[in-house]
């Protein structure tokens, strides 16, 4: 017994009765019955199903499209069941995630396709629970974070932000940064920006910016730029930290020397002041809670490297020597890994400037190791995802050969040529959209694939099948990318009208010349095959006709908003055009 929950809703009792006895055939005996309409879904919410059948009728009927759309709400796999009397395409509103059609109650079919919803449903859950935990830890940074494009327009910040500057999310995507600026900052932001995004980084910019109050903020930024797999901009993550109070305490030094131990003791940041020997001559309470040392123990006995990692040590001292000879000549912001007494290292954002008219160093430290193992389970969820999708495209295809074997033994078993033929051709079919997910799951862009390749693989599989040799078949083809919603209708035009090519072009068995295009002008693409053979007959209209595949290859075409022209200028050529952005 089988301990999946099944409801059937359909409006015509027989092909129910029969759709019953399948699954009960199978071993899934939790089933359960409803008309269309709101007791589906009352039936749904009562019986939690793991799988949702529901009939396609006859004839257009408002309430099946309504039950289906108020049923799909519960995110359970709905699988329509098609009349075999009555075949025809669901609408554009109901081809989602957790639609699937049946178009017989052969048991292998029934079985496939339930657990393909089942083991799709699981995946989809999986990744929308990875998702949710990325966004919480991204959301819950405990530094402020803001995503720009290439123009410096906002595409991403997190609550820590919005609290910070007192906006809604609303008020601040999709605007220019430099919006949130004062104007001297402004400026500082566009020089800066551009070197940025020649550099891939940046760090210790410190730029104010206006509150939703007024009120100023005085901030201090670091930035990388994260490119795309052809090394192009995509976008820029910055952190920023707030150093207002930072620089209060610096002014406060500059104008009182009589405060400024005080001042140097609550100034909320771990700080040290170092003396031109290098010896430590003040340190405050921060710096003793990071560094685990007491201030009894560090003033004037201890030097400021002792507290850095042998990773960081070469560099820091060359930064301190050419400091103490020109305090511009190196940069002011910069990370490091210091060395507290239990021996732990911890991540150390420091901030160093001279204390003017002495030799001495003052240096601010923010310890930014939680940010630090942030990022890094930021990037693991990444790759978690990225594997996920990958396992997603893999079991697609997987599934997809197990029915295309499947037909493959049925057909052993049939005497009739013509009854094997159509058993071929719709395991060419599935083959053709079985790469796609073959090509997406080893390609490292997930969302795209090259054309040009899988068309090549493709029209080297047919002229196998039809027993023809694939140099026979010349091939002009431009790299052009296409997603999974672009990619299966194409291939499934490409594999009619090439199988229409080899069946029908040349009856006498003297394969001639057979010519495969694919380019993109603009936002237009072009998708032709053509023969020099004896000629698509001039009495059949081909966008009317009772050929599946041209059937097929019109339905697709019109899916896409595109045009198909033929041409029986010397032979047959079909020419299949549509738009797609040039993204």
């Amino acid at each position: 017994m089988v301990k999946e929950n099944m409801l059937l809703v359909f409006k015509e009792k027989p092909l129910l009765i029969n759709l019953w006895h399948v699954l009960e055939s199978l071993g899934y005996e939790n089933v359960n019955g409803s008309p269309f309409g709101r007791e589906a879904l009352e039936k749904a919410l009562e019986f939690h199903p793991d799988i949702i059948f529901i009939e396609n009728p006859r004839e257009e009927d408002a309430l099946y499209f309504e039950t289906v759309k108020m049923l799909k709400t519960l995110k359970t796999p709905v699988i329509t069941v098609l009349n075999p009397e009555y075949e025809r395409t669901l609408q554009d509103d109901l081809r989602e995630d957790y639609v699937y059609a049946l178009k017989t109650m052969d048991l292998n079919e029934v079985r496939c396709s339930v657990e393909m919803a089942i083991h799709a449903s699981k995946i989809q859950k999986e990744l929308i629970r990875k998702e949710k935990r990325f966004k919480t830890l991204y959301n819950e940074a405990p530094l402020a974070y803001q995503s720009l494009n290439q123009e410096g327009f906002i595409i991403e910040v997190n609550r820590k932000w919005l609290e910070n500057l007192g906006y809604k999310r609303v008020d601040v995507l999709g605007h220019w940064f430099g919006e949130f600026l004062t104007p001297e900052s402004l400026e500082d932001f566009m020089n800066n920006f551009q070197r940025f995004k020649i550099d891939g980084k940046i760090s210790g910019l410190r730029l104010v910016m206006l509150r939703k109050d007024g009120s100023k903020l005085n901030l201090l930024f670091k930035g990388r730029v994260s490119y795309d797999e052809n090394g192009n901009f995509k976008q820029s993550h910055f952190i920023f930290q707030d150093i207002t109070k930072q620089l209060k305490v610096e002014k406060a030094l500059k104008e009182s020397e009589t405060y400024y131990k005080a001042i140097f003791e609550n100034r909320g940041a771990a700080s040290v002041i170092v003396e031109e020997d290098d010896i430590i001559s003040l340190i405050n309470s921060a710096f003793e809670d990071l560094c685990g040392y007491s201030k009894e123990e560090v003033e004037g006995k201890m030097v400021w490297y002792h507290f850095v990692s042998d990773k960081h040590l070469d560099f820091m001292k060359e930064y301190r020597s050419m400091r103490l000879e020109d305090p511009n000549s190196v940069p002011n912001n910069y990370e490091f890994e210091l060395v507290d007494r239990a021996g732990n290292l911890k991540n150390i954002l420091i901030t160093v400037s001279m204390i003017p008219g002495t030799r001495k160093s003052l240096m601010s430290l923010m310890n930014i190791t939680k940010l630090k193992d942030t990022e890094n389970e930021l990037k693991n969820s990444l790759k978690e995802k990225d594997l996920l999708l990958k396992e997603v495209h893999h079991r697609v295809k997987n599934n997809m050969q197990i029915i295309s074997s499947l037909l493959s033994l049925q057909s052993s078993y049939i005497e009739d040529e013509n009854v094997r033929t159509l058993f071929q051709e719709s395991q060419n079919r599935i083959r053709s959209m079985a790469m796609v997910h073959e090509k997406l799951y080893k390609s490292e862009n997930m969302s795209k694939i090259d054309f040009k390749q899988y068309m090549s693989d493709l029209v080297d599989s047919l002229s196998y099948n039809h027993r023809i040799n694939p140099d026979n078949v010349k091939k002009k083809m431009e790299s052009v990318l296409f997603d999974v919603e672009t990619a299966i209708p194409c291939g499934l035009i490409l594999n009619e009208l090439v199988t229409n090519t080899f069946k029908h072009a040349f009856p006498n068995g003297n394969i001639g010349e057979i010519t495969v295009e694919l380019c993109k002008k603009g936002s237009t693409v072009f998708m032709k095959v053509s023969d020099n053979g004896i000629g698509f007959p001039e009495d059949i209209d081909f966008k009317n006709t009772k050929s599946l595949g041209l059937k097929l290859v019109n339905s697709l075409v019109m899916q896409m908003d595109g045009e198909i022209q033929l041409d029986r200028t010397n032979g047959t050529k079909f020419t299949v055009s549509f738009t797609r952005s040039n993204e």
